[in-house]
């Protein structure tokens, strides 16, 4: 028993040290025999919680980009709960807004379904934090230049590939790979305001190495990373925030890819 108390002692600890204590303390109160649920798995929890103890972990990132991988991560796996975690964020000075969009990124790329899926842990995580909601839009364009604001930006961030592309793209291709691509990918995200350009890459780059299996997208967006001033050790770093959470099969393809940049 005593050491149970020990290890509940360090997880404690570490909830308050990540700014997750009041999430923890909550989630204590919700389970009957909360101290027994826990206990069942003692060194699982001890072993998640290091892991999951980004103060000195990743330390060419700030901390706001840290939880920007993790919320990113959690919307590309469709993670309710762990996005609960968002209140460490709060905690760590990232504006609700900035929560609310590195989730939203993410949309176009893992899907609306899994998007849907953090949401609800995030404004769970931000209505007991006392935020009111919904937040103010940062919605940039309109349905009429939603499309020609997208391609102003793709093209600033992938250059005269993008020109090329839709030169190249046949007529029936053209509502996929220019008008969705573009308008929805580009135009209804990356023109948003609350976060920049390059925090939104690394959003995404967090997110496609979270699904696997998509290295080919993977290294286009850690090339845009690079572009937009991140480091590859940036990269890499962001790979180990997410880890614990993606596991080393995907991490290790994901870091391939980042290696292979020139």
């Amino acid at each position: 028993m005593k050491e149970l108390q020990a290890i509940d002692k360090v997880i404690e600890a570490y909830y308050d040290i990540t700014g997750l204590h009041s999430y923890f303390i909550q989630s204590k109160n919700d389970i009957t025999d909360s101290a027994k649920e826990r206990n069942l798995d003692p060194d699982m929890d001890a072993i998640i919680a290091r892991m999951m103890n980004v103060t000195k972990r990743a330390t060419t990132l700030a901390t706001n980009q840290k939880y920007f991988v993790l919320l990113a991560t959690c919307a590309a796996q469709g993670l309710s709960e762990e996005a609960e975690g968002v209140t460490a964020a709060l905690k760590a000075a990232v504006e609700p807004i900035a929560i609310k969009e590195a989730v939203y990124q993410t949309a176009p790329y893992v899907g609306i379904g899994r998007v849907k899926e953090a949401l609800e842990g995030v404004n769970k995580a931000l209505k007991e934090a006392g935020v009111r909601l919904p937040l103010a839009s940062q919605t940039a364009v309109n349905d009429q230049n939603r499309l020609a604001k997208g391609i102003e930006v793709q093209t600033a961030i992938f250059g005269d590939a993008i020109t090329q592309m839709h030169k190249n793209t046949t007529e029936p291709m053209k509502p996929l790979m220019i008008n969705d691509l573009s308008g929805y990918c580009f135009g209804d995200f990356y023109t948003r305001t609350g976060m920049s350009v390059k925090d939104r890459e690394l959003v995404v780059f967090a997110a496609i190495a979270a699904l696997g299996g998509c290295e080919a997208q993977l290294k286009a967006h850690a090339d845009a990373n690079l572009k937009e001033g991140a480091t590859k050790q940036n990269l890499i770093d962001a790979l180990q925030v997410a880890v614990p959470l993606n596991g080393f099969p995907r991490t290790l393809n994901a870091v391939t890819v980042v290696n292979s940049i020139a």
